[in-house]
């Protein structure tokens, strides 16, 4: 026996692959970044990220939301995911930044 599809139900079905796409994507995507920020990156240097902030006395880092730029670092920024020493950076694309870095993106974890 032979089963036909109506134009509605071949529609409905279309319909509900195309919407499952983007969640079968995701679980595709790598839960971990693996390639380190280069500080020369043009985003880099755009957001004044540095891999050492202490080794750059010169880089002026203000005060955030009660925070003193000198207790500033991407471990204690809520973009810097992990406790590692390297640690995916949201703003860099999930690129992995240093804990001890800085950029004029950060902001205090709360």
């Amino acid at each position: 026996m032979e089963r036909k599809l109506s134009r509605r139900q071949l529609l409905r079905g279309a319909v509900t692959a195309a919407a499952l796409i983007p969640v079968v994507h995701l679980g595709s995507r790598p839960a971990m970044a693996q390639e380190r920020m280069p500080e020369n990156d043009p985003m880099a240097k755009a957001l004044k990220y540095v891999h050492d902030i202490d080794a750059h006395p010169d880089i002026n880092r203000p005060d955030k939301a009660g925070v003193a730029g000198a207790d500033q670092y991407c471990h204690n920024c809520a973009l810097y995911v992990g406790d590692d020493e390297w640690g995916p950076c949201t703003i860099f694309q999930n690129r992995l930044v240093a804990a001890e870095g800085w950029c004029t993106a950060w902001v205090p974890r709360g």
